[in-house]
């Protein structure tokens, strides 16, 4: 009788709604949850739970109240069992629910918290990650979003371990979009203690702290394309009305498999009505209960054996049927054929379609075709919508701390000392004198200098008037360890599936070798010819990253490729600021 239960919950309903489950008292982190005035918390109990459970504002489902909902597949839910928190979506869908916030009882919101999530109900701007056209092996529609965020030595859980030795974002797998369809599914990176497999905690983590881990503070979102794969977790995700059908849970899986399982079978219908998932910056921080990490690896056997297979099946799987419900309840049937879940979750799909369909959810429409959308357009289309753009960023500068590390000291000279070996072969009457100190003794007195420590929250975009051909890899040793990145901006040349291993990049300088090689992988933003125009609308590259949506910059320094920026001189970043040159002749630069 949902009319009495309506009676005997709180009056807060929002649009907004967040998901837990607990066996504990009121933590500190749900009450945090339940501050927020736009979100409404639902916490799931289980038989272990306190029975006098309840917080202000809070709507607390006891089992008596779970079962007493009238929901089939409720009904069916095992006790002691995470999987509980199905009943918890449902009875948020059942309220009026337009987002729901996947989270648990020991994560808080970090940096920007939920406010990080993009919100948008009809368009965006930003990254897309797509597979590759013609992807030589399922590894190249493979993303994994520790990479993205400057952490290519890490791997979330449910990444197959077979695809992560010699993994990467090849250029080509990028394009920037100024007008998308916004994600149906945003997944928050968590600091401190992400979510990583047992093999990496075991191999890393303390036994005490756990893990302790940072991203790259200045990454942007990113959206991935269908055909694209990665997994995603339930403890920091965000979904949209048009997700709320993949919110499911099965129970047939280990604790450690069951949130996995669910990604992977999610993205396969998603990509079948052409919605998207996108990861987006650390907005969450874990501090996990020390536990054995042994134990969380034999629950996460199936995670290591079976997460591959799940990948390469649904980049196959195509639904014959014409409406989503009917899609969801043949995958369901497919996963239990192929031995990644039950015949008891296929039954339990079904009854979960049935209970949304009774609390009058609307299914997304199919979209055939989905995967060729927001298409890389013409290099002399001036309207473009999307183009070409690669991003590959690392983790070398302390998050919201004032010290930067030495490993970006000790780049600086190695870079400055590619460029004296340069400047020797060229016959330079001044690199002789060139001497470098120490990586601790540069830390130290760059942090003393207010405007080199500022450059550490500056982006430098290099811009060109004509397509990129060579000392591509000469600014990137004079300036990229200066700032939180360098953007090369102008027309770049497409790039071969191999490029990276080649001395100098395909198409430019026609291997000219009088230059320092290109350092790879370089950011870009790749502008035409017609759009640049000789370099009279060159400022159209500061539009540009700005639809990147890079995070945490304190300002831009954008300046031409043949030039020399003297970074180390005073610059306010609060005011827009250019050169002053006298006019001659009819030259107009």
């Amino acid at each position: 009788n949902w009319g009495n239960l309506r009676l005997r919950m709180p009056k807060k309903r929002t649009s907004k709604w967040i998901v837990v489950t607990s066996i504990q008292s009121p933590t500190e982190d749900v009450k945090k949850l339940a501050s927020y005035p736009d979100w409404t918390l639902v916490v799931v109990g289980d038989t272990k739970t306190p029975a006098d459970w309840s917080f202000h504002d809070v709507h607390y489902l006891s089992i008596e109240t779970q079962n007493a909902m009238g929901f089939e597949s409720v009904k069916r839910l095992p006790t002691k069992s995470y999987t509980r928190k199905n009943a918890g979506y449902l009875y948020a869908i059942a309220n009026g629910a337009e987002w729901i916030y996947d989270t648990d009882d020991d994560n808080k919101p970090f940096g920007k918290g939920l406010d990080q999530f993009d919100f948008a109900s009809d368009r965006t701007r930003g990254l897309r990650f797509t597979s590759l056209d013609e992807p030589a092996s399922i590894q190249e529609s493979m993303f994994n979003p520790y990479r993205h965020f400057g952490r290519p030595d890490m791997w979330p859980r449910g990444f197959p371990l077979e695809y992560i030795k010699n993994h990467d974002h090849k250029d080509g797998s990028y394009r920037l979009c100024r007008v998308q369809h916004p994600p149906a599914v945003q997944q928050g990176l968590v600091q401190k203690d992400p979510d990583m497999d047992a093999i990496y905690r075991l191999l890393h983590a303390e036994l005490t702290s756990g893990l302790d881990e940072s991203f790259n503070e200045f990454a942007p979102p990113v959206i991935l394309a269908p055909g694209s794969y990665a997994p995603w977790n339930s403890q920091n995700t965000l979904f949209s009305q048009s997700a709320f059908f993949g919110l499911f849970l099965p129970t047939s899986v280990a604790f450690r498999v069951t949130d996995i399982w669910r990604c992977y079978y999610t993205q396969a219908l998603l990509h079948a009505a052409g919605e998207t998932v996108s990861f987006v910056p650390v907005n969450a921080i874990q501090q996990r209960n020390p536990h054995s990490y042994l134990k969380d690896f034999f629950e996460e056997i199936d995670v290591y054996g079976k997460s591959g297979a799940i990948v390469q099946f649904i980049d196959k799987w195509k639904c014959e049927a014409e409406t989503m419900d009917r899609c969801a309840i043949d995958l369901a049937g497919q996963f239990a054929t192929q031995g990644f879940w039950s015949e008891e979750d296929t039954n339990l799909v079904v009854l979960w379609i049935r209970d949304l369909q009774k609390i009058g959810y609307t299914f997304p429409a199919l979209r055939p075709g989905s995967r060729s959308e927001f298409p890389i357009g013409e290099d002399g289309d001036v309207r473009k919508n999307c183009r070409r753009a690669h991003i590959s960023l690392a983790y070398d500068l302390h998050v919201q701390k004032a010290e930067p590390s030495e490993q970006r000291a000790a780049d600086k000279i190695k870079n400055f000392g590619d460029l004296k070996d340069w400047c020797d072969i060229s016959h330079s009457n001044k690199s002789a004198d060139w001497f470098f100190p120490a990586p601790d003794k540069l830390a130290k007195s760059t942090m003393e200098s207010k405007q080199l420590s500022d450059n550490y929250k500056t982006v430098a975009i290099i811009t060109n008037n004509w397509q990129w051909s060579m000392g591509m890899g000469m600014l990137q040793r004079m300036y990229e360890a200066n700032f939180a990145m360098i953007i090369f901006c102008g027309h770049y040349p497409t790039q071969g599936r191999d490029a990276d291993r080649k001395e100098f990049p395909e198409g430019m300088a026609d291997g000219d070798t009088s230059y320092p090689n290109l350092k790879r992988p370089i950011n870009y933003i790749d502008l035409s010819n017609e759009e640049v125009s000789k370099g009279e609308f060159i400022y159209y590259c500061l539009a540009k990253v700005e639809e990147m949506k890079i995070q945490n910059v304190k300002g831009y320094a954008m300046f031409s490729d043949d030039c020399i920026f003297n970074f180390w001189n005073t610059l306010n970043l609060d005011l827009l600021q250019g050169v002053d040159r006298e006019i001659k002749g009819v030259d107009y630069w």
